[in-house]
């Protein structure tokens, strides 16, 4: 175990994450405004013409989950689960993933917000997620049916309140999107404001939408109580 890991943890997460202290890394951790490593609140890059707190406001959802993209949605530690286990379950899984690769970037708005994600599918990518998903599962504590019927609430079709029900989480499979979120929701923004955010995203993530990201390993986050910024735990490096 690391020096990161607490056994208390509410919850767990496989997240892509650049590795700390990477070009990657920085460019996130600075836009979102902490870094989930150190724990450190960063100054942010606010677009020309907003006030810094208008842009801390706006991404203030995506700054409590730590820059990264979600492989295995959070999820609670079945009861015969331990931390160190789950460890030995990263690990494994890390070791037979395969080769790591290069993930070509696109900035979009999906729904209600900003995320940069995948220019074109990418098979290896999908591979990822599905192992992720189906290897880390059986550590996972089952959903109540009461969190069920709540995540059902909002239209999911019957695919995804399968996967639900079966992988505690709707979006998996068929239906994963990798992304990186930028924002929370642009609700109340005007159309110029909006396109103030893409350009300057455009120009802040540059060297990623040119050169595309390494996927190289696993990361994983823990949710110390309910409602507490996610945090780094560990990295766990792809086989070459």
């Amino acid at each position: 175990m690391t020096q990161n890991a607490v056994p208390t943890a509410y919850r767990h997460a496989a997240y892509f994450a650049p590795a700390p202290g990477s070009l990657a890394w920085l460019l996130g951790t600075q836009w979102l405004g902490r870094c989930p490593h150190s724990g450190q609140t960063l100054p942010q890059p606010s677009p020309p013409g907003w006030e810094p707190d208008a842009f801390a406001q706006r991404t203030r959802d995506p700054r409590r989950y730590g820059w990264h993209a979600t492989l295995k949605a959070p999820f609670v530690l079945a009861d015969d689960c331990s931390p160190s286990t789950l460890h030995a379950g990263f690990s494994q899984l890390a070791a037979a993933l395969g080769a790591p690769f290069t993930l070509d970037l696109a900035l979009a708005q999906i729904g209600n917000f900003l995320a940069l994600v995948p220019r074109q599918p990418c098979a290896p990518l999908q591979a990822l997620a599905d192992a992720c998903v189906r290897q880390l599962h059986p550590f996972s504590a089952p959903l109540p049916p009461s969190e069920i019927e709540r995540r059902s609430r909002g239209g999911l079709s019957g695919r995804q309140h399968d996967m639900l029900t079966q992988w505690g989480y709707p979006y998996a499979m068929q239906d994963f999107r990798f992304h990186m979120t930028l924002t929370g929701n642009l609700d109340g923004l005007s159309d110029a404001q909006i396109a103030q955010l893409v350009q300057h995203a455009t120009r802040w993530f540059a060297p990623l939408l040119s050169d595309g990201l390494q996927i190289d390993a696993l990361s994983w986050f823990a949710e110390d109580a309910p409602g507490a910024d996610f945090r780094y735990v560990e990295r766990f490096g792809m086989a070459p």
